[in-house]
């Protein structure tokens, strides 16, 4: 069995694209529309070492009540 060698493929920091997303959210920018259950399962990606000296915020997006919005403050 041989495998091909390739170069120049870069490697992905993350294994979701939410914390691709994550990681290029700047401060004041939020993400919005997400359900109760997403926004409780996405916020222990800001516990991460990737994102330790990140604040983040999530909350309910005050326009309609049964959307969560996850904010970064810093």
């Amino acid at each position: 069995m041989a495998f091909k060698i390739e170069t120049d493929i870069p490697m992905s920091k993350f294994y979701s694209k939410f914390c691709e997303t994550l990681d290029r959210l700047s401060v004041g920018e939020s993400i919005g529309g997400l359900s109760k259950d997403q926004a409780y399962r996405y916020r222990v990606n800001f516990y991460t070492k990737h994102f330790k000296d990140r604040k983040f915020k999530l909350g309910k997006c005050p326009h309609k009540d049964s959307e969560y919005r996850i904010w970064r403050k810093s």
